[in-house]
């Protein structure tokens, strides 16, 4: 009986552990390497730019009232640099590389968004 515990304990663990790879997998399909960067200022697309083909450089970004946020890039990945607004979250979120990461500075209405291919899910739920 025992030994039977065991086993079951190890085939769980098992199962979680493909189930997580299996995910990772569909996931990293999905992005197709493909991904770009998207900018976006007061929720319209401001800048698209293709990360496999991204040398590195910094992009100032300023809204409308004059606040602003530096991105800077660099191959395969990006993130908000710099930013005049008070709480920096936006900032501290630090780099993104992965098919549907975000990062938001929400008092400058500014985002940045890795996107794949078109006509891609969102999401799989099981």
């Amino acid at each position: 009986m025992k030994y039977l515990n065991h086993y079951i304990i190890a085939g769980l663990l098992l199962l979680v552990l493909l189930s997580f790879g299996v995910s990772h997998l569909v996931q990293r399909q999905m992005a197709g390497g493909d991904l770009r960067l998207e900018i976006y200022l007061d929720g319209q697309l401001y800048q698209e730019i293709s990360l496999a083909e991204a040398s590195s450089q910094e992009i100032k970004v300023t809204n409308a009232q004059g606040n602003y946020n530096v991105v800077e890039i660099e191959r395969g990945r990006a993130r908000i640099k710099e930013a005049d607004c008070p709480n920096q979250l936006c900032v501290k979120t630090g780099w993104i590389s992965q098919f549907s990461q975000i990062a938001v500075c929400v008092p400058n209405q500014m985002n940045i968004v890795i996107k794949g291919k078109s006509n891609q899910v969102d999401t799989i739920s099981y």
